[in-house]
Protein backbone atom coordinates (compact mmCIF):
# COMPACT_ATOMS: atom_id res chain seq x y z
CA UNK A 1 0.00 0.00 0.00
CA UNK A 2 1.14 3.50 -0.77
CA UNK A 3 0.05 6.99 0.28
CA UNK A 4 -0.90 9.97 -1.85
CA UNK A 5 -2.78 13.25 -1.61
CA UNK A 6 -5.62 13.37 -4.16
CA UNK A 7 -6.51 16.77 -5.62
CA UNK A 8 -9.69 15.61 -7.37
CA UNK A 9 -12.01 12.61 -7.43
CA UNK A 10 -10.41 9.73 -9.29
CA UNK A 11 -11.84 6.47 -10.61
CA UNK A 12 -9.30 3.67 -11.11
CA UNK A 13 -10.16 0.47 -12.94
CA UNK A 14 -8.04 -2.64 -13.35
CA UNK A 15 -9.69 -4.81 -16.00
CA UNK A 16 -7.32 -7.72 -15.37
CA UNK A 17 -8.40 -7.94 -11.72
CA UNK A 18 -11.98 -6.81 -12.34
CA UNK A 19 -11.70 -4.07 -9.72
CA UNK A 20 -12.85 -0.46 -9.81
CA UNK A 21 -12.02 2.01 -7.02
CA UNK A 22 -13.28 5.58 -6.57
CA UNK A 23 -11.13 7.89 -4.45
CA UNK A 24 -12.44 11.26 -3.28
CA UNK A 25 -10.17 14.28 -2.92
CA UNK A 26 -8.96 15.07 0.59
CA UNK A 27 -6.25 17.31 1.99
CA UNK A 28 -4.83 14.44 4.04
CA UNK A 29 -2.79 11.56 2.55
CA UNK A 30 -4.81 8.46 1.76
CA UNK A 31 -3.60 4.86 1.70
CA UNK A 32 -4.51 3.04 -1.50
CA UNK A 33 -3.11 0.09 -3.47
CA UNK A 34 0.03 0.92 -5.45
CA UNK A 35 -1.67 0.45 -8.83
CA UNK A 36 -4.35 3.03 -7.92
CA UNK A 37 -1.76 5.62 -6.90
CA UNK A 38 0.35 4.96 -10.01
CA UNK A 39 -2.66 5.57 -12.28
CA UNK A 40 -3.73 8.67 -10.32
CA UNK A 41 -0.25 10.22 -10.46
CA UNK A 42 -0.07 9.50 -14.20
CA UNK A 43 -3.47 11.20 -14.69
CA UNK A 44 -2.46 14.20 -12.56
CA UNK A 45 -5.09 13.51 -9.89
CA UNK A 46 -2.66 12.76 -7.04
CA UNK A 47 0.78 13.47 -5.65
CA UNK A 48 2.68 10.74 -3.82
CA UNK A 49 3.13 11.31 -0.10
CA UNK A 50 6.55 10.50 1.29
CA UNK A 51 7.08 9.71 4.92
CA UNK A 52 10.41 11.23 5.82
CA UNK A 53 11.46 8.32 7.97
CA UNK A 54 15.13 7.52 8.23
CA UNK A 55 15.94 4.06 6.91
CA UNK A 56 16.53 1.42 9.55
CA UNK A 57 20.18 0.76 10.24
CA UNK A 58 21.45 -2.77 9.84
CA UNK A 59 22.56 -4.51 13.00
CA UNK A 60 26.31 -4.46 13.30
CA UNK A 61 28.26 -7.47 14.39
CA UNK A 62 30.73 -7.06 17.26
CA UNK A 63 32.96 -9.80 15.81
CA UNK A 64 36.32 -8.58 14.54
Amino acid sequence: MAKAVFSRRFDATDTKKGISIRVNALEDPQTQPEWVIAKAVEAGAAVRHSTNKAPAKAAQSKDK
